[in-house]
């Protein structure tokens, strides 16, 4: 089965039409922003390298300047405004001084924005902030709040739901970034269309049916419609089918498959 290969499912389709939207939004002092939620291992960080390689950096070596539309970081585990502007310019490819103070990194950032023609911020794992004090919370979204003003690019920041906690208990924030949402997955047509177009990649020889009623549901229930849990179990099944010569996926090897369900794995983590 081909791993990390694009899903074009209905809601991906969605948050990428609205990306598009932003990115070429008119430039305006205050630009629209978005807040993307999803439930951890959901598809929201793949959609978001989804639309970086839709704008990748024009590397022309016969330009004077790389051209570079998107950049996407990781925020910090912490709140820190100096390590996020130093994932910025990592980001860029760019040299900086190490000993550089926030402030001339901050300068830097907004001289390079302009000169690779960046039009959007992606900060990905938003929710780390939650990790600091409300202080240095609101320190880090004044600096998102200034960053995107002085140099009139849309941000967009991704998270699990704790991303709202962050958002929410500042109102600028919170007025400026439109939520949008990925939901877990209903066992309904979609899924099952899902399921189909995986079944399709797997290099199985006997054909599974995956999108049948009973066959979706079963597989929906072991992974609790989380999308990047119904790839790897429906990965797992068929590498098992190849193991056991049946070549097929069905009900009694989703039965029997050890699987540790999302809901299990997060309690395993807190003891």
């Amino acid at each position: 089965m081909r791993t990390g290969a694009w899903l074009g499912y209905r809601d991906a389709k969605r948050i990428l039409e609205r990306m598009e939207e932003l990115l070429e939004y008119p430039r305006i002092t205050r630009m629209p922003n978005m807040l993307l939620v999803a439930p951890s291992f959901n598809g929201k960080t793949s959609i978001l390298k989804r639309f970086m390689s839709m704008h990748e950096p024009d590397l022309d070596p016969t330009g004077e300047v790389t051209i570079c539309p998107v950049v996407m970081v990781e925020a910090p585990p912490k709140p820190d405004i100096s390590d996020f502007y130093t994932r910025i310019l990592d980001a860029l490819m760019t040299p900086y001084k190490p000993t550089a103070s926030v402030q001339e990194k901050y300068s830097q950032i907004k001289r390079l924005f302009r000169q690779m023609e960046v039009r959007m911020l992606i900060v990905d794992e938003i929710h780390h902030l939650i990790a600091g004090s409300l202080n240095r919370q609101q320190e880090f979204g004044n600096a998102l709040k200034s960053l995107g003003n002085e140099t009139m690019i849309s941000i967009v920041a991704a998270g699990i739901e704790d991303a709202y906690n962050v958002f929410n208990t500042d109102p600028q924030m919170s007025s400026r970034f439109t939520p949008e949402e990925l939901p877990t997955w209903l066992a309904n047509n979609e899924f099952g269309s899902l399921l189909a177009t995986l079944e399709l990649r797997a290099p199985l020889r006997q054909a599974s049916n995956l999108k049948d009623p009973q066959m979706m549901l079963a597989i929906h229930t072991r992974s609790e419609g989380m999308l990047g849990d119904m790839c790897d179990l429906v990965k797992e099944l068929a590498v098992d089918a190849i193991r056991s010569k049946s070549e097929q996926i069905t009900l009694d090897s989703i039965a029997a498959l050890r699987w540790v369900p999302p809901s299990k794995r997060k309690q395993h983590k807190r003891l």
